[in-house]
């Protein structure tokens, strides 16, 4: 055994390090999977609560790190017309009626793990109505899709996620389906450019 060992020591040398680079190999992938998961930020739109108009939108943090919300966009298509609005800012309220400013945006700061209700789906028209001066009704809507733009702190760049929600009427009323129950995840090159549209928009309101 020695002197195979002596006369194969070159070989098994080889063969040593070739299965210590792969064990670091291995560990190096791990690792980085782990770090771009963590780095990774996940956004989940979803509405509950109530049926029809008075649906809550809701917004969670799903990443391991906090997120700014920096905008919210509504796009709704009816049956025979369809608009884009922001619904960041919650005008339908009064600011006479809040003790607190922030109560009337939804910009903020979510943590890990937290969610924020934006307003049910009747706010959302009627920021719509406010913002651009057109009445839209619940029972003309097809289509509600709704965009949230964020800024991730840690990886310092722009994020942002969209869910789509179909309008159904069962015995005269209005229900709200999303088309997924995964919400779509913006990725960072085409978030930026929904970044810069959403302050295009919001400069010409």
């Amino acid at each position: 055994m020695h002197d195979f060992l002596a006369q194969n020591i070159e070989i098994l040398n080889a063969f040593l390090n070739g299965l210590l680079v792969l064990i670091w190999a291995v560990y190096l992938q791990i690792f980085l999977v782990s770090h771009l998961r963590q780095a990774r930020s996940v956004i989940h739109i979803d509405i509950g609560a109530a049926d029809g108009e008075r649906s809550r939108c809701l917004v969670t943090n799903l990443s391991s790190n906090p997120l700014y919300v920096q905008g919210m966009v509504a796009d709704l298509l009816g049956d025979e017309s369809s608009t884009r609005v922001t619904i960041t800012e919650r005008e339908e309220i009064d600011q006479t009626d809040l003790e607190d400013p922030l109560a009337r945006t939804n910009r903020g700061t979510l943590q890990p793990g937290q969610t924020i209700d934006v307003g049910s789906l009747a706010d959302v028209l009627n920021r719509a109505w406010i913002r651009l001066g057109q009445r839209w009704s619940i029972d003309g809507l097809v289509q509600v899709k709704v965009t949230v733009i964020a800024i991730s702190g840690q990886a310092e760049r722009v994020v942002g996620a969209s869910k789509t929600f179909d309008a159904k009427y069962l015995n005269g009323r209005s229900h709200f389906v999303p088309q997924s129950v995964l919400t779509h995840q913006i990725r960072p090159r085409r978030a930026r450019t929904a970044f810069s549209d959403l302050m295009n928009d919001q400069s010409e309101e």
